[in-house]
């Protein structure tokens, strides 16, 4: 296993461990050093196949159109890796309370992001009723090996659908906290779907996310993690 990857899983523990004991800038500092590790990773560095993963064979009729990869989840991270075949798109989805790098490492992605409209005299507070969300859409973005990850954060571009463009494509992906992380005020948080649609509110144009079913579009094959790249997930944790 790559050392690049082993010091991402220890810098990821660093920058998102004990969070709300770290000041701002300390973690500032910290996610900016783990996004500039994360843009030099390679499909290498995670021991990736990729004649089984990124050739035309790969998604033969009959297997779905994502393939999944889980690397590790604990309470304070998730990584996994999504393949996805030509021109598919993961429908559009949220990542509640959560810090999130998506790293390119194969072929071509769109990323289609949203951020939450809320009024300046108006405190954040992530809501479990249900409801939709009226959201600002954020300039799309292309996710390739040669460009920067694309971020989020509990405020900031939490929403998004994301398109293979061109051919197969990959992304390795951080998450913190995992869906399943029961974290003060909040609990465990699902992932919700949604569609969009342009809605004036207020005089101002904003997006309406629609809260929705999970697509039946929506299903992944899993792929097992490569041996070596779960032995340095165990060292790098212990």
């Amino acid at each position: 296993m790559s050392s690049l990857f082993v010091n991402i899983m220890k810098h990821t523990l660093l920058t998102f461990k004990n969070l709300d004991k770290t000041n701002q800038n300390t973690f500032n500092s910290n996610f900016a050093i783990l996004k500039q590790l994360a843009e030099q990773l390679t499909y290498r560095d995670l021991n990736l196949n990729h004649q089984e993963l990124f050739s035309d064979s790969a998604f033969r009729p009959g297997h779905a159109p994502c393939k999944f990869i889980h690397i590790f989840e604990n309470d304070v991270m998730s990584m996994s890796v999504f393949v996805m075949r030509p021109g598919y798109t993961m429908p559009l989805h949220d990542h509640p309370m959560m810090y999130g790098l998506l790293r390119g490492i194969h072929g071509k992605l769109s990323v289609k992001s949203y951020t939450q409209h809320i009024p300046t005299d108006v405190p954040f507070v992530y809501d479990h009723s249900g409801r939709d969300v009226y959201a600002v859409a954020e300039e799309p973005t292309i996710v390739s090996p040669n460009t920067s990850c694309a971020i989020l954060t509990p405020y900031e571009r939490n929403f998004h659908e994301i398109t293979a463009v061109g051919g197969i494509a990959a992304f390795f992906d951080i998450l913190s906290p995992p869906y399943d992380a029961d974290i003060p005020n909040y609990g465990t948080r699902r992932c919700q779907f949604y569609h969009a649609k342009q809605q004036t509110v207020s005089d101002l144009s904003l997006i309406r996310l629609e809260r929705i079913a999970e697509p039946l579009s929506y299903y992944c094959d899993t792929v097992e993690v490569d041996e070596a790249v779960a032995k340095s997930t165990n060292y790098c944790t212990q």
